[in-house]
């Protein structure tokens, strides 16, 4: 969740991809500053010291490392990079399906039970689906309750925690981009094709996000807010709205 006056990124709520992209970001980093640190070490060395190497016409086993250790540090930065864009993509068996629909200037949202995947209750059998519009909200009410600026909706999207999805995004009219930063989900709204992400809150939380994609006159009115509850709780008010 989103809390005022952090300084830091929120937390990503998105289970073991996350760790796995949060590990791998350090990884990164770290090579990037080690070479960093090399590279002007040595010029350093060259340039500042009685011992200078400008004069050598050529050192093939220096050309040699020269060109293997940065191939070994691009292989070594590609692979688990490569393993980490595979796992994003992969599509487990949801329990649920999600689908968001992107209109001017405002998204909405159908929410089905997978009939092929088991039941969590014997009441979330007899849920098929809902839907809902949801718009920006007034500013006014947003500052009442203490709110977003711009970020808060009148009707959140609730959606269980702990529990495999899928997202299917589309959209009537122009492009659109649903974003999600903390649950690690982006992914373009385009009229007239479907497409397909899996999603998984690792806890119980409140998902700020916004349209990405310049999309008109009222781009920045385009607010997302999901709301992750226990499932139980969600099958009943599944139940409370039919």
């Amino acid at each position: 969740m989103s809390f005022y006056g952090s300084r830091y990124f929120g937390d990503i709520v998105h289970g073991e991809l996350g760790k796995d992209l949060f590990r791998y970001h350090g990884f990164v980093m770290m090579v990037a500053v080690a070479v960093l640190a090399f590279v002007m070490y040595m010029g350093c060395v060259i340039l500042f010291t009685k011992y200078s190497y400008r004069h050598f016409l050529n050192r093939q086993r220096l050309e040699f490392w020269w060109t293997i250790v940065p191939m070994l540090l691009l292989v070594g930065l590609w692979f688990p990079s490569m393993i980490n864009l595979y796992y994003m993509e992969e599509v487990k068996r949801p329990r649920w399906n999600f689908k968001a629909i992107g209109k001017q200037w405002y998204w909405s949202y159908e929410f089905c039970r997978n009939l092929d995947a088991p039941a969590s209750s014997e009441s979330a059998e007899s849920i098929s689906c809902y839907t809902i519009d949801s718009y920006m909200e007034d500013q006014q009410e947003t500052f009442s309750k203490g709110g977003y600026r711009l970020l808060d909706v009148d009707n959140r999207m609730v959606a269980p925690a702990d529990v495999q999805m899928t997202a299917f995004v589309s959209s009537s009219d122009v492009l659109h981009s649903f974003s999600l930063p903390k649950l690690l989900l982006k992914v373009d709204a385009i009229p007239g094709r479907i497409n397909r992400l899996p999603m998984k809150a690792s806890q119980c939380s409140i998902i700020y996000g916004q349209c990405s994609e310049i999309c008109g006159v009222n781009h920045s009115f385009m607010p997302i807010v999901i709301e992750f509850i226990p499932e139980k709780y969600f099958v009943m008010w599944l139940e409370a709205l039919n």
